[in-house]
């Protein structure tokens, strides 16, 4: 499976928030490969995206719920240690401005992501609630 650009660079920002504060902790390793596995990515691939993350350019998805998804995703990375620290906060929130939404928005996104990332609510439930509220 080829994977396009844009599912690298995302696969990339996943492992930048793993290093926000300084150490990848194994949780946050396994978490990586287990959205990988839930995409159908084999570990090798995901490896070749770390070792090489010049061969990747950052993409923003076009469609608003793809970049819920993906921010659900950072949260979800972040959260996967059960600690969330401020470094995590700030990068979630960089994301959210790289990928557009509105400045005065940007805190209660990533507050409604990291809350959900806590109670483990499915992606899809996480979708979901954005498309009701679109």
């Amino acid at each position: 499976m080829e994977l396009d650009n844009e599912l690298k660079s995302h696969f990339l920002n996943l492992y930048s928030m793993a290093l926000t504060d300084t150490q990848v902790d194994s949780s946050e390793l396994q978490f990586l490969f287990h959205m990988g596995t839930e995409r159908g990515i084999p570990k090798e691939e995901i490896e070749n995206i770390i070792l090489f993350p010049n061969k990747v350019s950052f993409t923003v998805p076009s469609d608003v719920l793809k970049k819920i998804e993906y921010l659900y995703d950072f949260a979800r990375m972040a959260w996967a240690n059960e600690i969330i620290d401020e470094y995590e906060i700030v990068a979630l929130k960089k994301f959210c401005a790289k990928f557009g939404f509105d400045p005065e928005n940007v805190d209660s996104i990533v507050n409604f992501l990291i809350e959900e990332a806590k109670k483990g609510t499915e992606k899809n439930t996480v979708i979901e609630i954005v498309k009701q509220n679109l």
